[in-house]
């Protein structure tokens, strides 16, 4: 029927039938034809919907069926009025591995075609993992952790949680602005709501998060998975904004870790914090360190220092790009310069105190981090320096104003001067223009 109905010759006899019924003034003749119309199309046209609001339906069209597909795009090419055509596919049809888990094959690296596995695995769990795993085990001694995430149970660690949890773990589709209200709401009923997104995909849920979350201080954990550089999944999945749309709101903790380690003592500490707190992380995996049983909670708001307190040059950096300012303080006291590093661990509250007592002992500062430079975690160090008196040198080390396109990680850092060669010839430039 829906063929039929957007077929070229039954539009021409059905337009040529109105006017003449126009002309008579056989205008019940019209209403007549136009409710048996609506008759048959409500018996055999599934989504009668679209015909109510005007559109020609066609379908379902098998999308694996390629002259049906031909014979569909004529229909639509000769419809004389808007037309709707509903095409249904299988995602990963053909292939046994993609079929069975979909999910897991939305995006993919090169893999063996025989077996599904990829070519170029991590060597050690992802962040994602550990972020699920150790979720799993708070929530086997706190009942009121529940998880939530937007059509990215398996992509955000949470497949095992699910299992071990399927009372308390609520996938809302793709629908990230529902996902922070409904925990709102759960956090508003005495429940403590851990959310799992992709940064990128955090974007459309700013407004909900301002609002519902942080302006009533509710204690919702947000963990905005892949932050930062991507690498094969491109521009459309880079993480690179979420520190500047975040880091202006007040009543919210933002915090980024270091290494697996310090990601599961961040999650055991969000719990305690009873504030909306925000933990982002990038994706890929880790470093491969044995995460003790027992973790000290990291106070809030506080700093880590890693090496040179009283060093003239002291490198903040954020979450794993602290391994690049590691690799540049070496570097840099192989040339003579003796350099500190900070693992900043907080973007929101910075470590003021800390900032003040490097002040009188330092002429450059310089910030690492994976995300884009405009309104980012350096720019926001740079600013308090300057509230409490700073008059030296400051270098910002991230990602420019600009959409990143797709390539590696390892490419990107090259092309855009983040390998840790490129910060210590920076460094050197900035301490000769002195």
């Amino acid at each position: 029927l829906g063929s039929l109905l957007a077929n070229p010759l039954y539009n021409r006899i059905k337009s040529n039938l109105e006017k003449i019924g126009l002309r008579m003034r056989m205008g019940w003749l019209r209403s007549f034809y136009y409710k048996v119309e609506e008759i048959l199309k409500s018996l055999f046209v599934k989504n009668i919907l679209f015909e109510e609001l005007g559109l020609r339906y066609v379908g379902p069209v098998d999308g694996h069926n390629l002259s049906a597909l031909i014979d569909a795009f004529k229909i639509a090419a000769e419809s004389p009025k808007p037309i709707l055509l509903h095409i249904a596919t299988q995602k990963g049809r053909g292939y046994e591995f993609a079929e069975d888990r979909p999910e897991k094959w939305h995006g993919t690296v090169a893999f063996d075609v025989d077996t599904g596995e990829a070519l170029d695995a991590p060597e050690y769990p992802s962040f994602s993992k550990i972020f699920g795993k150790t979720l799993q085990k708070i929530a086997k001694s706190d009942k009121r952790i529940v998880a939530i995430t937007a059509a990215m149970k398996s992509g955000t660690g949470l497949d095992e949680f699910a299992k071990e949890f399927p009372d308390r773990f609520f996938d809302v589709g793709i629908c990230e602005e529902h996902a922070v209200i409904f925990a709102a709401g759960l956090a508003v009923r005495g429940m403590l709501p851990v959310i799992a997104i992709y940064s990128s995909f955090f974007q459309r849920a700013i407004d909900c998060f301002i609002h519902d979350v942080c302006l009533q201080k509710l204690p919702v954990i947000l963990c905005l998975d892949r932050a930062g550089i991507v690498g094969e999944d491109g521009p459309t999945h880079h993480g690179v904004f979420d520190i500047p749309l975040l880091r202006f709101v007040p009543d919210f903790v933002f915090m980024q870790p270091y290494d697996e380690i310090e990601l599961t003592a961040m999650l055991h500490s969000a719990v305690g914090y009873n504030l909306p707190v925000v933990i982002r992380y990038p994706r890929g995996g880790g470093s491969g360190k044995r995460i003790p049983e027992n973790l000290d909670p990291i106070p809030l708001g506080k700093a880590q220092i890693m090496r040179g307190q009283d060093s003239k040059v002291q490198i903040w950096a954020l979450g794993e790009r602290l391994n690049v300012a590691l690799k540049t303080a070496e570097q840099l006291a192989q040339k003579g310069i003796e350099t500190g590093v900070v693992n900043a661990r907080f973007i929101k509250p910075l470590d003021i105190d800390l900032l003040r007592k490097q002040i009188p002992t330092t002429s450059l500062f310089v910030t690492i981090e994976n995300g884009i430079l405009s309104g980012g975690f350096g720019e926001g160090l740079g600013v308090e320096l300057m509230k409490n008196g700073y008059s030296g040198k400051i270098l910002n080390i991230g990602w420019p104003d600009s959409f990143i396109p797709h390539g590696s990680l390892a490419e990107l850092e090259k092309q855009y001067g983040q390998t840790a060669e490129d910060i210590v010839s920076r460094i050197q430039n900035e301490l000769q223009r002195e």
